[in-house]
């Protein structure tokens, strides 16, 4: 029924264009700050720990934007897919360092594309497959209906999605060695043992070690990327390279640039970025709880 309903809405959104979209999320955000919502009180912890010096004030106006950018972000869900890729390109504002990954791919030492839950992922991953072939590391959602709805709209230009788990590390590595793209999500929370922490806005955070350990196994281009929302008319997509020191020996070292560069993404458009996901939530050996009880 979920998967159905998915369908349904993504063809419902697909017909609107995007400036009525996006007008619209915001009475739709005055309406969803009202509503009993569990990831209020997540948001409102995220913000406060990672913008600890603005005013309540400048805060709250924060946390009411950031509310009507997740409107913004599902009401793309049609965009996502169904746009043709000429409706899709017309949306296109602007383009940041393309030339990084092409000249990545040119080398011949395959490309390790790291995006995050800022602005919209998911048509950065769209316009990714469009330009190369793209195996995609993703985390399968528990329900199967879903699972497949959202795999076959992220695949439908031609992207190999790759669940996480024990198989994965293999194929990413196939296409890394064989020259091609793979994209991670770099702000995935890993599992213990999985990752290391490393300060993000200050806080230390357990971040996966895959990125660091795909760039010293294969010696890829790594690129960080994400595409930015422009309220009514598309979106500009950004590409940075990582640097050599994303391979390093040390991974507490390693990731260090990739923290940071994020939150210097995030700082550019703070309102974006995905503040309901309970990032911090995993804490050292001794920590107390981050987030409230649910």
């Amino acid at each position: 029924m979920i998967g159905r309903a998915l369908r349904i809405l993504a063809r419902a959104l697909a017909l609107f264009p995007l400036g009525l979209l996006h007008a619209a999320a915001i009475p739709a955000g005055r309406g969803l700050g009202v509503l009993p919502w569990k990831k209020h009180a997540v948001a409102r912890r995220n913000l406060a720990v990672c913008f600890p010096d603005q005013a309540p004030g400048e805060r709250k106006r924060l946390e009411r934007a950031q509310r009507v950018e997740l409107l913004r972000l599902a009401s793309e869900l049609g965009a996502i897919a169904h746009w043709s890729e000429a409706r899709l390109t017309r949306h296109l504002v602007a383009e940041h360092g393309w030339r990084h990954v092409e000249a990545g791919l040119a080398s011949g030492r395959g490309v390790l594309l790291v995006s995050a839950h800022l602005g919209n992922w998911e048509l950065l991953n769209l316009e990714l497959s469009r330009r190369t072939p793209m195996v995609t590391l993703y985390l399968a959602p528990e329900r199967k209906s879903v699972d497949q709805f959202i795999t076959r709209v992220r695949s439908r230009f031609g992207a190999r999605m790759v669940p996480s788990g024990s198989a994965a590390m293999r194929q990413l590595l196939r296409q890394l060695r064989n020259g091609g793209a793979v994209g991670i999500a770099a702000d995935i929370q890993p599992k213990q043992g999985e990752g290391v922490f490393v300060p993000l806005f200050e806080t230390p955070a357990l971040t996966m070690t895959l990125v660091n350990r795909l760039a010293r196994k294969t010696g890829c281009e790594v690129i960080f990327c994400w595409a930015e929302r422009h309220a009514g008319r598309g979106w500009s997509l950004h590409f940075q390279p990582a640097g050599p020191a994303i391979a390093g020996p040390d991974p507490d070292e390693a990731l260090v640039p990739m923290n940071r560069w994020l939150a210097e993404r995030i700082r550019r458009a703070p309102a974006q970025y995905l503040w309901i996901y309970k990032r911090f939530s995993r804490r050292p050996q001794g920590e107390a709880r981050f987030y409230p009880k649910d």
